[in-house]
């Protein structure tokens, strides 16, 4: 039963796929506070793709599933709109928020169709980047009936007001991710479990990577990197994805099978961070690195290429290290510093790495953001 005088928020994403979108959008359905109600519509995650099952129960949220609203392009998009049409009607929404480009678009087309006061649409990340001239006109036509689009980095911003002109400036938004670190307040209790069930000795040094297994985010040259690094450390790979079998294969090539662990997806990465030394990313494209963000607010030491929004994550390397090439060496050189710099950190460093994670992407500060806006737009729907 929805209380009167709420104000109805309906958040509309292609799928709840592991990464930062789906953690993104689950949080702000479940603790946008009073009047606020917020209903969120999804479809389906497509084929060896895993969903994020557990952060939708953690948050307590009950997705509205939306047949045909997946990530895949197809003729059935039409039926896919018809069906989103009738989904919100049913909640009559004051505000519509679209997150991805699917979703953005037959989200922000069926709102207009409902005549929703406000709209909004949030890029997740440089998904631009190499966009074909009719997608662009598209994006361009969306974002002329969009009262506000969101961006995750200031680079972003640029990309989309500037570059490709998809939006004027005054309607585009910074607002960072925002996590609820509370799970890495305390790593102590947790340390040595996971070298524990590796059978590894307790003082190994160990690098992670978490992260979908695709080409995006290019473990060949992690692989590469690390057989490069010191003998004694090892490599976790965190996820799952289409990536496994060739990269399993490749690890064999490399002779690199006793020190490289494919733990699949994982949720307690509370407990992965509580033994890790460094957080590794090698992706050729980045919007902003939910991995990294979480290494920070476990105290780890992150290791990136310098791609998309990780250098704003990072402040141009003061919280981690940028490697601005993709040679191995200079990747494997990299990682090789973190471990030996990381055994020297203090204890104020470490809560300094922690603090900045927690103010600039904490969930209170992104709820906090989110409500701004919307009470700004929806007054001046009413010309208040």
């Amino acid at each position: 039963m929805i209380p009167e005088g709420a104000i109805r928020v309906a958040r509309v994403i292609a799928r709840l796929n592991i990464g930062g979108p789906a953690i993104h959008v689950c949080n702000l359905t479940s603790r946008l506070p009073a009047p606020f109600v917020s209903r969120l519509f999804v479809g389906d995650v497509g084929p060896g793709e895993d969903e994020m099952s557990d952060v939708v129960r953690r948050e307590g949220v009950e997705p509205i599933r939306v047949a045909g609203l997946g990530r895949a392009i197809r003729p059935a998009d039409a039926m896919a709109l018809w069906n989103l049409v009738r989904e919100l009607r049913k909640f009559r929404p004051h505000i519509v928020h679209t997150h991805t480009a699917k979703a953005g678009t037959l989200g922000r087309l069926a709102a207009r169709i409902l005549r929703v006061p406000v709209v909004v649409h949030t890029f997740h990340g440089h998904v631009l980047d190499g966009y074909f001239s009719p997608l662009l006109t598209i994006e361009r036509a969306l974002g002329s009936v969009t009262d506000a689009t969101i961006t995750l980095s200031p680079r972003q911003q640029s990309d989309i007001a500037t570059k490709y002109r998809v939006a004027p400036s005054h309607k585009v938004h910074i607002i960072p991710l925002g996590f609820d670190f509370s799970k890495f307040d305390d790593l102590s209790a947790l340390r040595g479990e996971l070298r524990r069930e590796l059978a590894l000795d307790a003082d190994t040094p160990l690098i992670a990577s978490i992260g979908r297994l695709t080409a995006i985010k290019d473990h060949p040259l992690l692989l590469e990197s690390f057989r490069l690094v010191r003998e004694d450390a090892h490599l976790l790979i965190v996820g799952g994805g289409e990536e496994e079998a060739p990269l399993r294969e490749l690890t064999k090539q490399l002779h690199l099978d006793g020190r490289v662990h494919f733990l699949g997806f994982r949720s307690d990465l509370d407990r992965i961070l509580a033994d890790t030394n460094a957080v590794a990313l090698t992706s050729r494209n980045e919007g902003t690195p939910v991995a990294l963000i979480e290494a920070l607010a476990a105290g780890c030491t992150p290791v990136s290429t310098a791609v998309g929004g990780v250098e704003d994550v990072l402040e141009g390397g003061r919280w981690g290290k940028l490697v601005r090439s993709r040679r191995p060496a200079d990747f494997g050189q990299a990682l090789d510093a973190a471990l030996e710099e990381g055994s020297l950190l203090t204890e104020g460093e470490i809560t300094a790495r922690k603090d900045y994670a927690r103010r600039r992407f904490g969930v209170f500060r992104l709820i906090d953001d989110h409500v701004s806006l919307y009470m700004t737009l929806l007054e001046k729907s009413r010309g208040v």
